[in-house]
């Protein structure tokens, strides 16, 4: 009897036992799940707020989450007998719950992170420097910085310019902690010339200037003749203030015209037509500013027929400035120092379409691009070298930096910027085929590309609009129709508002060309699909 009794103790002790282990089992496989469900859903809620996954992607995605949430509540709480089959079932459902929640947990921070990278590139207004001033003296001058400048004179162009001008004296005159003498010019050619005959003791000259001034026969050697001593940046509420307030009233009566937002935006960017200036900036500056556009590409694409029409203007089009009151013509290129909008309507004007967006990008941000794609493959009709890298016709694959140098060459062709410009469609057309390829690689690359171009590409496109393109392109994964046009014309020298007084060679547009490009925009947007016939 006592044998019993003692039996039927051992037997609830361990019955006690048990229960005390599933309860604390039923509590630990708890905690498990709930972590798993908290990521599972922070992963899904990032997907459904990242807006680029198509519904049907999205579904799948709930439907695996929970799938996985089921089979691992059976794996923590199937089988009741305790024994090494149920030991094995829950240490895997630990092992899941783990991966699945850091897994989910990763997801959703890596698409968290794609939005806020989408958001760096999108830009309502980004320019925080409205202009930069370089300071420069004479080569042989012994002046190093402004500090060595306190009782030099200094030389500014007034007129148009006039407002930035003043702006920089005004910032160099308390930084040097004293008063300047200071002399304006009618033109950025006069004020060099002031500087070499030694009037002036340093110039004052916009950026941008510098460059054009630089495409002048007579000052094509100003780095030789002038040496850099410092930079002065102006943002736009200094320059603000300048323009009602300075004194350089030398120059053209031909006053600058104030250039409204020249882009209006479609409705639904998935559905609808619209057209992207595409600029090419001549820097590998980080940090986004006015300046010529060397690359000048419409890109017009129709969602709905998967049409892309690349339509390539040279960057020296002779085209009126919409910035001249008077309509004085300008190089296209010397557009884009006045403002990403001034480019804008230059174009719209010229070939009689609204431009809905626009993407600048510079040197860096093109090598990024390519590279973090993998490179890309294109076919070169004609064989040339340049700056070190040899193109041989044909099937060619390029990365970063010979892309690049592919891109930029002119001077190795016979027909020149054409060339280039067509050379320039190429490299967008092998970009935008293997961005649409049929490939899970560039989504999953998508974050890194974005993080790396951050800096280096800029657009006015919303991040919802960027979202609804990747996400009709992972709804259908079509093949697009891409076809690429160049207008034409007839290299010649002429008179430039931006470098007045000064001949600067310029392209005077075929205005056949001109009409058939207008034509061809107008085709794409009405749903009709081009053919080699037609651009070529």
């Amino acid at each position: 009897m006592k044998h019993t009794f003692e039996k039927i103790k051992i037997d609830r002790e361990k019955k006690a036992r048990e229960k005390r282990k599933n309860r604390a089992w039923k509590a630990f496989a708890g905690i498990f799940l709930l972590a798993q469900g908290i990521s599972s859903g922070y992963a899904f809620y990032r997907a459904y707020t990242l807006g680029m996954l198509p519904g049907k992607l999205l579904f799948m995605f709930g439907g695996l989450l929970l799938v996985l949430f089921f089979l691992n509540y059976l794996l923590f709480f199937a089988g009741v007998k305790a024994n090494g089959a149920r030991a094995f079932r829950r240490s895997i459902a630990v092992i899941l719950a783990l991966a699945i929640g850091a897994g989910c947990f990763y997801a959703g921070n890596f698409m968290r992170d794609i939005n806020s990278t989408v958001d760096e590139i999108t830009v309502t207004d980004k320019e925080t420097v409205a202009a930069t001033m370089n300071v420069y003296v004479v080569t042989r001058d012994r002046a190093v910085s402004l500090s060595d400048c306190k009782n030099y004179s200094f030389g500014v162009v007034g007129g148009n310019d006039g407002a930035a001008s003043f702006a920089a004296i005004t910032k160099i005159k308390t930084e040097l902690g004293s008063e300047l003498s200071d002399k304006s010019y009618e033109s950025i050619s006069g004020l060099a010339e002031a500087l070499y005959k030694g009037e002036i003791g340093a110039a004052v000259i916009d950026t941008n200037y510098v460059e054009i001034l630089k495409e002048t026969e007579k000052f094509a050697d100003f780095d030789d003749k002038a040496k850099f001593i410092a930079a002065v940046n102006i943002t736009p509420e200094e320059l603000s203030a300048a323009e009602a307030s300075h004194s350089y009233q030398k120059g053209p009566v031909d006053k600058p015209v104030e250039i409204a937002p020249a882009t209006g935006k479609v409705n639904n960017v998935d559905i609808e037509p619209f057209i992207v200036y595409i600029s090419g900036s001549d820097t590998r500056d980080k940090m986004f500013k006015v300046s010529r556009s060397d690359v000048n590409i419409l890109m017009v694409v129709n969602p709905q027929t998967k049409q892309i029409l690349l339509l390539n203007t040279p960057r020296d089009y002779y085209i009126p400035n919409p910035r001249s009151s008077y309509g004085t013509k300008d190089k296209l290129t010397h557009l884009g120092i006045y403002g990403v909008d001034c480019s804008i309507t230059g174009l719209e004007n010229l070939y009689g379409v609204d431009i809905n967006y626009y993407v600048q990008i510079n040197f860096t941000g093109t090598e990024t691009l390519i590279d973090d794609i993998g490179g890309v493959s294109i076919n070169n009709p004609q064989s040339f070298s340049a700056r070190g890298y040899n193109f041989p016709a044909g099937d060619i694959t390029l990365n970063g930096p010979q892309a690049v140098v592919y891109a930029r060459e002119r001077y190795a062709f016979t027909t020149g910027d054409n060339m280039r410009g067509q050379n320039q469609m190429r490299l967008i057309t092998a970009i935008i085929k293997k961005l649409t390829s049929p490939s899970a690689e560039y989504i999953i690359k998508y974050k890194a590309i974005l993080t790396d171009l951050q800096g280096f590409i800029v657009t006015n496109m919303e991040s919802d609009e960027i979202d609804a393109l990747v996400k009709m392109q992972l709804n259908d994964l079509a093949s697009w129709n891409v076809k690429s046009y160049a207008v034409t014309g007839t290299g010649g020298s002429d008179i430039t508002y931006s470098m007045p007084g000064q001949n600067l060679y310029v392209t005077y547009p075929d205005q056949d060309s001109v009409n058939r490009g207008a034509a061809l925009v107008n085709k794409v947007l009405t749903g009709g699909t081009l053919t080699d016939e037609d651009v070529g």
